[in-house]
């Protein structure tokens, strides 16, 4: 369980529609020590696939909504605000 609102970086599943080298080949086969070459698992309890990033997410706000929320819409995320130039130059 997340407990703190931060950015991940976070990957499609393996399989999907998203991921390249399709579906999980048979563990005996010749093709699986290719295929489990660009898979892992995750905190999620799934596998994923590496060469299809999502971006950046929150955990928490995702495993709240129960899909990847990206970084942008984290309803907890803060940004460091640069101050506005106020003074005139050569005056």
């Amino acid at each position: 369980m997340a407990t703190d609102h931060k950015p991940e970086n976070w990957f499609h599943e393996a399989g999907s529609d998203h991921c390249p080298h399709g579906a999980e080949p048979d563990r005996n086969s010749d093709d699986w020590n290719t295929w489990a070459e660009h898979h892992t698992g995750s905190l999620q309890d799934i596998s994923i696939c590496l060469d299809a990033p999502i971006g950046p997410c929150c955990p928490v706000c995702s495993e709240e909504f129960d899909e990847p929320v990206s970084w942008e819409h984290c309803t907890q995320r803060t940004t460091a605000v640069t101050p506005a130039v106020t003074e005139e130059v050569g005056r």
